[in-house]
């Protein structure tokens, strides 16, 4: 999930993550656990309450293999690897999202000092960072949803997916067991707990299996292993995965942990395929001093984050515009001239945008003028106008909007178009491509993006009066 949200952006395709820092992974680890307790007592293992000082956290990815892309029927692959390294002040929060929820949410009040995952495909090297007025960031777990957002502003796409992986932290009290345990017992991580430790957006199949090894003075000894399938990129994902972690039994945290795990996906609408090795290595130090994160106030927003944090933000090459878009739309090319996107809604790609210069117009644009270019430009597959309709942007410029129905490959399809004059008279053409099929779900996904468009030059809003 780590590309660069500049350095990417060049004249060239758009490539999602480059070396896929997120992407999991299989490594054989070799344990040696030693003597055990060599008694059958039973130990309660249990999560410190949170409320005291924060713990410093440093986490390690590594990633391994190949990215997949399928063109047409053959599938070519191309060698890639990453690293990252982050470390951050985290201060544990739990909660329910309202009153009578009954779904607990765990969540974290985190201060960057490091975020940075260097990435290659092939020979070509993108190195991501996390922006330094994007440092304090919220992220929760917890209800239908785990996210991470920035207090200061929207995050890149590039920024929000160099922190996935250290989403992990939040899963840390999960993996211990309900019940007391000695030597030997064996206990099921629960499957939620284990899709944030490896970045599932849903666990549909498999599970997780742990067994304490021993005590060796403060500290408890578990080792897990197990495989789980579910959704990653909104395509289906097979992990093979076996860690350890060490418990401290007077902090009430795990201290340590060790993950690697192989991830095999297939190519989806938004991303590549992988076939990837990842290894992730965490230490926590509780009881530390981080003033950033210590504002009770801040406690509040990650339970009720504002939904204007929540997007993500985008700036074309040149500055020519820059777009605040909701997590359904990912993009997948960007170049000086035009950019696309992709929307998916929980694993169904919906609809595909376009923003692309236009040529100034020779004399004067009308509804008509626009209509008539659309109907040109799709030859026989146009069949009819649907509506058509004149708007104002904020700065009281003409925006016009068409809608159109035609058949591409045998397929109904739906066509929205918008045209908006630029701060110089060079337009903009915005353009949506759906199913008909899929025309009532997607709603109106084609306004969230032009209310979050914007001229950077001069600021002129476009969303419509």
């Amino acid at each position: 999930m780590y590309l660069s949200h500049e350095a990417s952006h060049s004249p060239q395709n758009f490539h999602r993550k480059p070396a896929v820092m997120c992407a999991l992974a299989f490594a054989a680890l070799i344990f040696n656990p030693g003597p055990g307790l060599g008694s059958a007592e039973q130990i309660q293992l249990r999560p410190a309450e949170p409320g005291g000082s924060p713990d410093q956290v440093e986490l390690t990815v590594e990633a391994e293999g190949k990215i997949l892309v399928r063109r047409g029927n053959k599938v070519e692959s191309a060698p890639t690897q990453a690293e990252g390294r982050f470390k951050f002040w985290e201060r544990p929060v739990i909660g329910y999202l309202s009153e009578n929820a009954t779904e607990i949410v765990r969540g974290g009040i985190r201060w960057f000092e490091l975020a940075e995952t260097t990435g290659r495909v092939g020979s070509q090297q993108v190195t991501v960072t996390l922006r330094p007025d994007r440092r304090l960031i919220l992220a929760r777990t917890g209800g239908t949803d785990t996210l991470l957002w920035s207090l200061s502003g929207p995050l890149t796409r590039g920024e929000l997916d160099l922190l996935q992986p250290t989403l992990a932290t939040l899963g840390l009290a999960g993996l211990l067991p309900p019940q007391p345990v000695g030597e030997g017992s064996k206990w099921t991580i629960p499957a939620d707990v284990a899709g944030v430790l490896v970045g599932l957006e849903g666990v549909t199949l498999g599970g997780v299996e742990a067994t304490m090894l021993e005590v060796v003075g403060d500290i408890v000894r578990v080792e897990f292993s197990g495989r789980l399938e579910g959704a990653a990129e909104a395509v289906h994902s097979e992990i093979t995965l076996k860690g350890r972690y060490q418990f401290s039994i007077s902090k009430g945290r795990v201290i340590w942990l060790g993950l690697a795990y192989h991830e095999k996906r297939e190519s989806g609408p938004i991303a590549p395929g992988v076939d990837l090795v990842t290894k992730v290595a965490i230490s926590v130090k509780p009881d530390q001093q981080c003033p950033q994160v210590e504002d009770p106030q801040l406690v509040s927003g990650i339970f009720e984050p504002a939904p204007e944090l929540l997007l993500l933000e985008q700036q074309a090459p040149d500055g020519l515009w820059r777009l605040h878009y909701g997590r359904r739309w990912h993009f997948t090319a960007i170049t000086d001239d035009w950019a696309v996107l992709r929307l998916v809604d929980r694993g169904t790609f919906l609809a595909q945008c376009k923003i692309a210069r236009g040529q100034p117009p020779k004399g004067e644009m009308s509804l008509a003028r626009f209509q008539a270019d659309i109907r040109d430009s799709f030859g026989a597959q146009f069949h009819r106008f649907i509506q058509a309709s004149e708007l104002r942007s904020l700065a009281g410029t003409p925006i016009y909007r068409v809608e159109a129905q035609g058949m591409v490959n045998g397929v109904p399809v739906i066509w929205i178009f918008y045209w908006v004059r630029g701060p110089q008279a060079e337009p903009l053409v915005i353009s949506f491509t759906l199913e008909q099929s899929l025309y009532e779900r997607f709603g109106q996904a084609d306004r969230e993006i032009l209310d979050g468009l914007r001229f950077r030059v001069d600021e002129v809003a476009l969303r419509p009066k």
